[in-house]
């Protein structure tokens, strides 16, 4: 079930606004995806730590770790606009 469809429909990340303009508009809502799915693998660290899967829990970890410093990179362009 690994299709385009499958995946988008079962996405927990908000829909990309195709209406923005603006290239800040654009980082905006990309600093919101990543930090929702941010979120996400940071629950699924607590949860699979809980169930006693260290492995897994630290694979979630080191996701986190590099799309947190990506954030962070965009959130620094959004900051640079202003």
């Amino acid at each position: 079930e690994g299709t385009v469809r499958v995946a988008a429909e079962r996405s927990r990340l908000p829909e990309y606004p195709l209406t923005r303009g603006s290239g800040e508009q654009h980082v905006d809502a990309l600093t919101k995806a990543m930090a929702a799915c941010l979120a996400s693998l940071r629950k699924g660290i607590d949860d699979t730590d809980d169930a006693g899967d260290a492995v897994t829990a630290d694979i979630l970890t080191g996701i986190t770790r590099g799309l947190d410093k990506q954030l962070w990179f965009v959130e620094a362009h959004l900051l640079k606009q202003k």
